[in-house]
This record gives C-alpha cells, structure tokens and sequence, in this order.
C-alpha cells in the first residue's frame, strides 16, 4: 500500500505545518473579507498591509524550514 500523506515525525515539524497552515487560511477568502475595509494603517489600507504581513510571515516560515532541514544533515 502506498502512502499519499507525509506528516512529520518531531514537534518542530509539527509546528511548521501549523505555521504554515495558519498561513493558508490568513489567506484564504472569508479571512481576506474581514480585513478588507475602508481603514487606513500607517497611510497605506488595511488590506495591503495584511498582504505585507502574509508575505513576511511566509518568508519568516520558510527561513526557519531551511534551517530545520539544514541542522537534519539530510538531502
């Protein structure tokens, strides 16, 4: 039998799949819904400045799964 679904093995992954995960639905439509108002945030909308934190926090979460993968010593 061939599994389909890799889920992972130690608390650090388990907790970048969440991370990620939250990422997805932060940015998913009904999320998007609630923030897209008519409110400004340091001049620029509020819509524009969660994208810029979606994007921050995208990079935030790929940079701390390099380093996960890079202390494994696999390839």
């Amino acid at each position: 039998m061939r599994r389909f679904l890799v889920l992972p093995t130690s608390r650090a992954g388990w907790g970048l799949l969440i991370a990620f995960l939250t990422l997805v639905l932060a940015g998913s439509w009904p999320v998007i819904s609630w923030v897209n108002r008519a409110t400004l945030v340091m001049g620029l909308p509020l819509l524009v400045v969660w994208s810029y934190v979606i994007i921050f926090a995208c990079v935030a979460v790929m940079l701390i799964g390099n380093r996960m993968v890079e202390r494994d010593d696999h390839e």
